[in-house]
């Protein structure tokens, strides 16, 4: 069985994943095809890293990488799903200011009683 590592920003901790595949002892791994903005020296492993192969099951988290370090799919600041490459905390605040401003553009000037 294979250990596959994948960091997991929110806990500080790299999960830990058994799969089915077998690589024989100092087989090369398949060379992964990195886009060529991440193809450099230097990217962190988040991005840089393989996919999750399918079939595997969780296996329990450690302080450091163990076997083939794979991608989780999770950004550098942990679980925050992306709404097409933006965060949803950006999306989020984004439409928040839009309905301050259109609110108060609707409601018209303040009126002071006297």
């Amino acid at each position: 069985m294979m250990i596959y590592s994948c960091f997991n920003p929110k806990a500080g901790l790299y999960d830990y994943y058994e799969g089915p595949d077998v690589y024989p002892i100092n087989a090369d791994l398949p060379v992964p095809s990195l886009p060529p903005e991440i193809a450099g020296i230097g990217v962190p492993s988040i991005e840089a890293a393989r996919s999750m192969p399918s079939g595997v099951t969780p296996a329990g988290q450690g302080w450091h990488a163990r076997g083939m370090l794979v991608s989780c799919g999770r950004g550098p600041l942990g679980e925050l799903p992306t709404f097409g490459g933006l965060a949803i905390w950006r999306v989020a605040v984004a439409l928040g200011l839009v309905s301050i401003v259109t609110y108060y553009s609707l409601r018209g000037p303040k009126r002071r009683s006297s």
